[in-house]
């Protein structure tokens, strides 16, 4: 990935942490979902680096493939991405947590995309190549008005980009990122600098 890439990749994906409504010219980050109806979650607990946690929700197969679809939407290059901001441990938590029809988009979703990929190379989508993954993802990601045949995967996939993102920027990992120093004293509060609203 060139540098440039990385640049525009990190740069949309803050332009929708923070409602810029920016969308990447990356295949896999494209038709990102605005902040209109798109809701944040509350910030997952922080689990020390050294600790594997094991999946509340999904089943270990359904939870690697968690992992690696998060890791395909915010990867790691020369900044940390989502498997080191624990994503997958975020999603599993929230999906938990959340009503049976959000439930059944991850599952249903998950489920075709190990059938498709079992069509495609008779493999699970977590044994495939990353091309191979890419390939079936952008493919989604590509999707601008979803049918009857194509629902399921739609809803999944902008289910999961929106969960990866609320995880990243959620995480210590992902503030850091976006620079964010937490709250802060100031010794004093100038106010309005502008000439026409001084006293």
């Amino acid at each position: 990935m060139s540098e440039e890439q990385r640049l525009n990749r990190r740069e949309a994906i803050k332009g929708v942490i923070v409602g810029m409504g920016t969308v990447s010219s990356l295949p896999i980050l494209n038709n990102v979902a605005s902040p209109q109806g798109h809701q944040h979650s509350v910030v997952a607990p922080v689990v020390p680096e050294t600790v594997v946690k094991a999946p509340a929700f999904f089943n270990k197969h359904q939870y690697a493939t968690i992992t690696d679809l998060a890791s395909l939407i915010i990867p790691t290059d020369d900044t940390p991405g989502a498997r080191e901001a624990k994503v997958n441990e975020y999603i599993d938590l929230i999906v938990g947590e959340s009503p049976f029809d959000m439930q059944k988009i991850f599952l249903d979703g998950l489920a075709w995309l190990d059938n498709i990929s079992q069509k495609r190379h008779r493999k699970t989508f977590v044994a495939l190549s990353n091309l191979q993954q890419v390939v079936i993802l952008t493919e989604i990601s590509n999707i601008k008005n979803p049918t009857a045949e194509n629902v399921v995967q739609t809803k999944f996939f902008r289910a999961i980009k929106d969960a990866t993102i609320d995880g990243f920027y959620t995480s210590k990992v992902g503030l850091d990122e976006l620079g964010y120093k937490g709250n802060t004293v100031l010794d004093e509060f100038p106010g309005c600098t502008h000439p026409e609203h001084q006293a």
